[in-house]
């Protein structure tokens, strides 16, 4: 459930996609067993973690079988870098890796975000906003 002034930017979870290369490899070595492993690892990481990123905050829950609930607000934020590989480029995903001054949560990677550049657009400009509601300039130092 969202706050009063705050508005959705991105909510799910990373697509087998974002492990594209060992999605691949996992079918054409399933066969030999070892696949299997490799198939299942990447179902693991998809089903096992979740975002919801706002224009205040970016929640995160991990967990197959328990769930544990994380939360970073943007006010903290540091620094957030896009990357996207060759590889993710070819499935069209990509990652944002976040920075922040918080001891519990100090980088954290969102990996199998749509390879357009919108949702990081929108999550700069809400932190740019998280800032300057907050009068924090420059956190860089």
């Amino acid at each position: 459930m969202l706050a009063d002034n705050e508005s959705l930017i991105w909510e799910g979870g990373a697509t087998w996609k974002a492990w594209g290369l060992k999605w691949i490899l996992g079918w054409v070595l399933a066969p030999v067993v070892v696949g299997l492993f490799l198939l299942a690892s990447v179902w693991a990481a998809t089903r096992s973690t979740r975002w919801k990123i706002t224009s205040r905050r970016i929640e995160i829950e991990q967990g197959l079988l328990s769930k544990r609930v994380e939360t970073l607000e943007l006010w903290k934020v540091r620094d957030v870098e896009l990357r996207q590989t060759l590889v993710d480029r070819m499935f069209d995903v990509s990652s944002v890796l976040v920075t922040a001054q918080d001891n519990a949560t100090p980088a954290l990677e969102i990996r199998g975000l749509p390879g357009s550049r919108d949702v990081y657009d929108r999550l700069m400009t809400a932190v740019m906003n998280a800032r300057q509601q907050r009068g924090i300039m420059n956190l860089n130092q």
